[in-house]
């Protein structure tokens, strides 16, 4: 059915920056032209049978990526670790954890990818370490420069002489943010488990270790860093101010019943520390002429991204992970889109991101009818893309009992409410073969249960299916390859309406039209008008809908074009 455009100044941008010569072009870093591919490494190849994946596992699998044309890999924590939080919680930033391999093991990684011409980041987590750290142990005994590593305070004296926790605060997986030491005789501060206590980055000796384990990792190949909970890193320097209620219907020990403005905001202090952080990289990139790459995970607003971005920070976009509604609306999506163009300074760049281990997959979240239109969508955009690993053959969620849960976020939830919190269904092993166990690993019972529907839904089923979701995601990647998708400019002044958004790339002869139906029922639309001002073009790619009547090379009319619900197309005018 045909639809009316919806006009809106809010939802519509223009990114003005011109890339025009061809020198500005190629020298575009490279963290600008490339799809970035998150790795979980628990959960993407098992090597030797312990139902655990690791990184021997990752170094056989690296072919996909040439497969898939992706250039640059991102591994979630492998360090030392007793795994309460499954690696967040680091006992040894400069060592693997032997469920993973060995330092050799990550060296032969970092080697058999440039092989390949990948490029390699891996996850730093500075705002907090394991209790088991030896700098956690010799924090408890006072020990020379280790005494104030941590966020310690003797708490509250109350009337009886007895001692509370100094103020409300509480983890973001549930309970008080303070735990007693009765070896130390003080509470220390955690934003998660207790089992994860927060540096004190207010200590210059705090900032001088973890800046070496930067330069242990840049000393080791590794071509930049995903900063984990850089929100967390300062806390309020007076910690006896309680955080206020936040109104919320949830239970008192939730982390939502609080609005934490002391502790789980980007403070002042942390501006200088990205800064001190990126200055290393570029001390390194003096020496040998690499540059590398810092992102951030930060789930925050437009404003206060591009606040960042002027101090050179490059924060992760989230609002397509957190802030889509269902059903889903187009208009709303290009809100969100457009806000990443739109009053930003020079040195802004967007990061899209549309899943990642923390969040719901996008075939659960909106449907699988819908994966191709945003694997196209992220592909398609001005930025950087991160695709989570499984989201390019369209992997679902998967219920795991409480019995079987293992986030310690889930646990701690409890059996009533542990679905809102667990993120093991998210997690579960890649899926690369209709064998047992998707071929994710010869134990019989993996860490977390496989999908039961990997027997059709796995990369080697797709790669015989030009149409599938595999393929597809191929396509999509190549797209990255054509100077307009490349370094070209994006306008967003284009056909919208509740269901479809559209909007061109360009770089100068070049140019295509991006059209993506996210509504649930078919639409027709002239796309033919201004600042399309063609009557034609060809098909480039689709997102190969059972019911399209749209191929590769096909020319066709503009003036009426028909998108099935969850159809999307990339048109060369």
């Amino acid at each position: 059915m045909a639809e009316s455009p919806i006009s809106s100044q809010s939802c519509h941008a223009t990114l003005t920056e011109s890339l025009a010569s061809k020198d500005e072009q190629a020298d575009l870093p490279w963290w600008k032209t490339t799809v970035i591919y998150q790795i979980y490494p628990r959960s993407f190849m098992d090597s030797n049978g312990d139902g655990i994946g690791d990184l021997r596992g990752i170094i056989s699998r690296l072919d996909h990526f040439v497969y898939l044309g992706v250039e640059t890999l991102w591994l979630s924590p492998f360090y030392k670790s007793p795994q309460a939080d499954f690696g967040y919680d680091v006992s040894d930033y400069k060592d693997v954890d032997s469920i993973f391999g060995t330092l050799e093991d990550f060296r032969d990684l970092v080697k058999e990818c440039k092989k390949r011409h990948l490029r390699l980041l891996i996850d730093f987590v500075p705002n907090h370490t394991s209790t088991e750290h030896e700098w956690f142990q010799r924090s408890l005994k006072k020990d020379g420069k280790y005494k104030d590593f941590y966020v310690w305070s003797d708490g509250k004296v109350l009337p009886d002489g007895s001692r509370a926790r100094p103020n409300n605060w509480l983890s973001v997986f549930g309970g008080p943010a303070w735990t007693w030491s009765e070896e130390r005789q003080q509470y220390y501060y955690h934003a998660f488990l207790p089992e994860q206590a927060d540096l004190n980055f207010r200590n210059p000796d705090v900032v001088e270790e973890m800046s070496l384990t930067i330069r242990y990792w840049l000393d080791h190949g590794v071509d930049g860093f995903r900063v984990d909970a850089i929100a967390n890193l300062y806390e309020s320097e007076n910690v006896f101010q309680d955080n206020p209620r936040s109104g919320k219907d949830v239970p008192s020990t939730e982390w939502e019943y609080l609005t934490a403005v002391h502790t789980d905001y980007l403070l002042p202090e942390c501006q200088n520390l990205i800064m001190h952080w990126q200055k290393l990289f570029d001390d390194v990139q003096e020496l040998d002429g690499r540059e590398r790459f810092m992102v951030l995970e930060f789930y925050t607003d437009s404003k206060t991204r591009a606040d960042m971005a002027r101090y050179g920070a490059h924060p992760f976009n989230m609002d397509l992970v957190e802030k889509l509604s269902t059903p889903l609306s187009a208009k709303q999506m290009m809100g969100l889109i457009a806000l990443e163009y739109t009053d930003k300074p020079p040195s802004y760049w967007p990061t899209f991101v549309v899943g990642n281990h923390d969040r719901k997959r996008v075939s659960t979240k909106f449907g699988s009818l819908y994966v191709n239109a945003f694997n196209l969508l992220l592909m398609a955009l001005k930025g950087t893309p991160t695709t989570y690993y499984g989201e390019e053959i369209g992997m679902e969620d998967i219920h795991v009992d409480y019995e079987d849960t293992q986030d310690p976020w889930g646990r701690k939830a409890g059996p009533d409410r542990f679905l809102e919190f667990s993120r093991d269904f998210c997690r579960t092993p890649m899926q690369w073969t209709p064998d047992q166990n998707a071929g994710f690993t010869t134990a019989q019972k993996p860490w977390l249960p496989v999908s039961s529907d990997h027997t059709f839904r796995n990369v080697q089923n797709q790669k015989q299916d030009p149409n599938s979701h595999l393929n597809r995601y191929k396509d999509y990647v190549a797209l990255r390859t054509r100077k307009a998708f490349k370094y070209g400019e994006i306008d967003l002044n284009c056909l919208l309406t509740d269901n479809v958004l559209s909007f061109l790339r360009f770089s100068g002869s070049e140019r295509y039209l991006v059209a993506i139906n996210f509504g649930q029922i078919d639409a027709t639309n002239d796309f033919s008008v201004s600042p399309v001002n063609a009557s034609t073009g060809t098909v480039v790619t689709d997102t190969a809908a059972a019911s399209s009547e749209l191929t590769k090379g096909q020319l066709i009319h503009l003036q009426e074009l028909t998108l099935r619900a969850g159809e999307g197309v990339v048109i060369e005018l």
